[in-house]
């Protein structure tokens, strides 16, 4: 019973922060206006360093999206988590993760906004590995590992800002040097997934359902690319960055669409589909579509999380089974949850007057306007053609004969937990029909062919032919095949080996230049003698009287302090 009101009273208090968040994004998107609070909290060095923060209608925005789901996400973890005893220990960490999040999306400061970017991939792997298995640590390590080279080229380019603008403010930076720029781009892209940092979401999916829902869909892997649209007026001053971000952002939209059509596992076909719609916000992103690739990052938030949502309930009467050959049993006593997959999975085809639809078909509508390159167009709609097959297999699968596991439990989901599916429907459907109103005052609009707005409605009208025409265009025979895909191209083999490999050697270089290098060989007669001395009188300090003791260890830390 404490774990439930401890889940209540971080519910209300979000639910609370979301409505203030909302009423303020309202107003400042309405009037146009931005706010900026700066807080001074110490001097380093003769410069002034302050907690300072901006809000914008992007930061004020992507705050409620995020303060929603994690509100929703408070009380659905309550009802998925409770067999587990560790449940107080998973509402801290996450509490703790929503926290980061808010620090990254809301710091102007680059100092206190890499605190908040280093607990999303600290925080982020305690909750991967909240199960303790093998395959949940791997996957943890894996994810780190990734976050580390992240967080490497982010220091890298905060110490390029400080060396030119020691204020270290966001906006106040004039860098347009080629190498802080690839850094900074790097930075974003090994948090949002582009290729070739891809294979760490995948294999993320081994947290529990509600972090998934939470983490990997709406807050982490968007928190790089929502960095890259603050960062915007530096990334865009360089047209071969630019250019090189389209073609990865491209490439990791196919491959994800590809290997999502061979993926069995419900989890990690979602992370997929996910993966392919980040490409698709960097794709329009590096296209100029800046506006527009925000918008469709807000929806996607919104109808991929109530999607993991519903796949945890269902995988819940699967007894905890990720087969998507057995989705049409685990339907079969959670209406309400099939219900509400039909519609984040009709938000996900993008069907008209859907939030999916609102944000997705106008990113293709202005592509097919700007582009100019017929290869770009052919592999854009070669990816539309792939979210549509692998989002009809879920359809397909559902309709399929029922198909009763060995010790199958089934369970009908409560009040609250309803309740939860039920906000974010409703949420999903009308949030692109509100939010377009002030997307049509930022961007222009041009007048598109017939034939181009009803291309993409083409394409989906084909595969639902081929739904009922040709059941066998979803299964494939062939082991080698799926076991290709399922690997990512065995791109999470390389990158897992060229990972462990490279932070091996360097631990092993630095082991043995430092501590058997430069630190046992530098070192003087007289340092030595001091250390020993100093050892050696601390172990005496046993002997002193207790309070001694502790007044010693205190004037040591009060020099140690002052000499510092």
């Amino acid at each position: 019973m404490t774990s439930f009101y401890n889940h209540l009273m971080w519910f209300t208090f979000l639910f609370t922060s979301f409505c203030f968040s909302l009423l303020m994004s309202f107003y400042i998107s309405y009037m146009n206006q931005a706010l900026y609070v700066s807080i001074n909290m110490f001097s380093l060095w003769n410069n002034e360093m302050s907690v300072s923060f901006y809000l914008d209608y992007m930061s004020s925005w992507f705050s409620t999206i995020i303060l929603l789901i994690s509100s929703v996400i408070m009380v659905y973890s309550y009802f998925y988590m409770a067999p587990y005893s560790k449940s107080v220990y998973f509402l801290w960490l996450t509490n703790l993760f929503i926290f980061s999040m808010l620090m990254v999306v809301n710091m102007s400061n680059l100092f206190f906004l890499m605190l908040g970017w280093d607990g999303l991939g600290l925080v982020s792997f305690f909750l991967i590995v909240y199960y303790q298995n093998q395959s949940s640590i791997t996957s943890g390590m894996f994810t780190l590992l990734m976050n580390r080279l992240g967080d490497s080229f982010f220091l890298l380019t905060i110490a390029l800002f400080f060396y030119t603008y020691p204020d270290l403010t966001m906006f106040s930076s004039n860098l347009t040097d080629f190498l802080s720029l690839t850094l900074l781009l790097l930075t974003f892209m090994t948090k949002s997934a582009i290729y070739p940092f891809s294979p760490w979401l995948p294999l993320a999916m081994a947290a529990p359902t509600p972090i998934s829902a939470l983490v990997h869909s709406s807050t982490l892997v968007t928190a790089g690319l929502y960095l890259m649209m603050r960062f915007s007026y530096l990334l865009y001053s360089s047209y071969t960055l630019m250019q090189l971000l389209l073609i990865l952002s491209l490439f990791t939209s196919f491959y994800a669409g590809m290997n999502s059509i061979f993926e069995k596992d419900l989890k990690k076909m979602i992370a997929l589909s996910t993966l392919s719609h980040l490409g698709f916000i960097g794709m329009a992103f590096s296209s100029g579509l800046l506006h527009l690739a925000f918008f469709h990052m807000l929806t996607h938030a919104l109808f991929k999380s109530l999607l993991f949502m519903t796949m945890g309930d269902i995988m819940i009467n699967l007894n905890h089974s990720q087969d998507i050959r057995y989705l049409s049993s685990g339907m079969l006593y959670t209406p309400m949850s099939c219900m509400v997959m039909y519609v984040s999975i009709l938000n996900l085809l993008g069907l008209p007057n859907l939030s999916g639809y609102f944000s997705k078909d106008l990113v293709l509508e202005m592509m097919n306007y700007s582009s100019s390159s017929i290869l770009v167009m052919l592999v854009l709609f070669m990816n539309v053609f792939f979210t549509y097959y692998y989002t009809y297999q879920l359809f397909f699968y559902s309709f399929q004969p029922i198909k009763v596991l060995p010790y199958q439990n089934f369970h009908s989901p409560m009040l609250g937990h309803t309740l939860c599916l039920f906000i974010m429907a409703i949420s999903t459907l009308l949030f692109g029909f509100f939010f377009l109103s002030h997307i049509c005052s930022l961007t222009l609009f041009y007048p598109v062919p017939l034939v181009n707005k009803s291309l993409p409605l083409f394409i989906n009208l084909i595969m639902f032919l081929h739904l009922f025409l040709n059941t066998k265009l979803f299964t494939s025979n062939s082991p080698m095949l799926n076991y290709y895909f399922s690997n990512m191209m065995f791109l999470s083999n390389l990158m897992l080996t060229l990972s462990s490999n490279l932070y091996y050697n360097l631990s092993f270089m630095l082991v043995k230049s430092l501590e058997f290098g430069v630190l046992n060989y530098s070192l003087n007669s007289y340092p030595k003698m001091m250390f020993t001395h100093l050892s050696s009188y601390v172990l005496n300090l046993s002997t002193l009287n207790p309070m001694k003791s502790v007044l010693f260890m205190s004037s040591f830390m009060v020099l140690l302090s002052v000499l510092i």
